[in-house]
Order: structure tokens, then sequence, then C-alpha cells
């Protein structure tokens, strides 16, 4: 089954009526300020299955030989320990919550605008990522399918696909196979399992929103670079540098 890449990340429509509605919405669209409202805990969390380290070992344990076996025998090892969660409406809302909080010092302005979209009554975030993300192969409600989705859409802005056909749903799963070890090891991660996947929901969301944004300003290369820069600071990868593959990402 093909990922489609405009069904998988180009919502369209809905998305950027309700986030690029005003300038304060497109304000907090900056990759720096998205990082600066990363939830400290689940940011701990995610650190720890999204870096280089973590890659460089999987791609390495891939180039050793083996490839299709260890990509299985990874992809077993982190669905032993499930990362799967029943959200909430009062979740949800605590996590829009959570985000308007830590915006409210760095932009008032852009914190009023995700409260009138986002919050109690409005838009539901998780709808529009089930938008984006459906058909593809990657469970909803699960926070190691959610971190894959949300590397596979940095992936995608810094390295400017858009080819409908360019993933596929075995690269999806391998890169899910790639965090999925680290994330089934992480006592944090499994026990917060389902804040980690709605934060990162709504994360995805925005960064999205930002890269649609972009797109029809004219400024996509500038959105490119700072979600480069966001990566590289926030995790230790140059996604430049990798190309994904069915066995998730692998170097160029």
């Amino acid at each position: 089954m093909l990922m489609k890449t405009r069904q998988f990340f180009y919502c369209g429509g809905l998305l950027v009526a309700v986030l690029l509605a005003s300038p304060e919405a497109r304000a907090q669209m900056s990759p720096d300020l998205i990082m600066e409202t990363y939830n400290s805990n689940i940011s701990v969390i995610t650190n720890g299955a999204i870096n280089k380290s973590v890659m460089d070992k999987a791609i390495e344990r891939n180039n050793a030989g083996g490839t299709a076996r260890r990509s299985t025998t990874a992809t077993r090892s982190g669905a032993s320990v499930s990362t799967a969660y029943t959200p909430t409406p009062a979740l949800r809302q605590q996590i829009v919550q959570g985000y308007i909080n830590r915006l409210k010092t760095s932009n008032p302005p852009a914190a009023q605008s995700i409260a009138a979209n986002f919050g109690p009554g409005k838009y539901d975030y998780s709808k529009i990522y089930r938008d984006l993300t459906k058909d593809v192969g990657l469970r909803e409600n699960d926070a190691t399918d959610v971190l894959a989705s949300y590397m596979i859409l940095g992936w995608m802005i810094v390295n400017n696909v858009t080819d409908d056909n360019a993933v596929t749903a075995s690269m999806a799963q391998g890169m899910r196979a790639q965090i999925a070890p680290a994330l089934a090891a992480n006592t944090q991660a499994r026990a917060r399992a389902a804040q980690v996947g709605e934060e990162m929901k709504l994360q995805t969301v925005v960064v999205h929103g930002g890269w649609q944004s972009a797109i029809k300003e004219g400024k996509l290369g500038a959105y490119q670079q700072g979600i480069k820069n966001l990566f590289k600071n926030q995790y230790g990868m140059d996604l430049s540098q990798y190309k994904l593959t069915s066995q998730g990402l692998t170097s160029k």
C-alpha cells in the first residue's frame, strides 16, 4: 500500500483555515517556537527515542547483514511492549491547555489563537491528525506510531518530498521499527503513552500547519531550514543526511 504523501500531510482546506486564519496563528508556527512549547517531560521521553544515537545504531544493525530479519526482530521487540492507549476528551483538552499555557509567556496572541481554534467546543486536533494520517498503516492511538508519523513529516519537509508515491507503507513501518525498541525500553514512555501520543499529535498538526503556511506565503525554504534546525537542536539529527527506506532512515 502506498503512503500518499499529499493525503498524509496535505490536509489543506480545514487545517489551513483553522491555523492560518490570522497573523497571530501564523506567528505561532515558527519552528523555534514549536520547540519552545514542547512539554518538558514529554520532550525528555521523545529525546530518548528520536535521536542520532538510536538511528545510527539501527543503521549499523541493518548494515551488518540480515536486514529484513533484523528489521522484523526490531519490530517484534518494540511490539512486545505496547505503547497503545485510549485517549479521552479530558486528556485532549489538557494537552491543548498545556500548549496554550506554555505559549502565553512567549507569544500571548498565538496562545489566544490556539485557544480560539482548539479550545473546548472548537476544532479537534486529533480529528485533523486522523485526516492527515489515515490509510497509511500507522495506528492513531499508539505513541510509537505517532512518533513515527512526526519523524516522517519532519523528514518530508526537510527533504522537500511531495511526490504522492514517494513514501510507502513499508517505509512507515521501517521508521516505526527504528524507534519502537527505545520507547519499549523506556518506563516513562510506557507509563505516559497517552500523554506522549497526544502531545506529539498536536505537534504534528502544528508543524504541518506551518508547512502549509510557508508554501502559501512563499517562505518554504526558510521553514524547511527552521524544521531542519529544530530536529538538529532537539534530537541531534540532520534529517537532510538521511533517506527513508523500508528499513527506516538510512544514511544517504
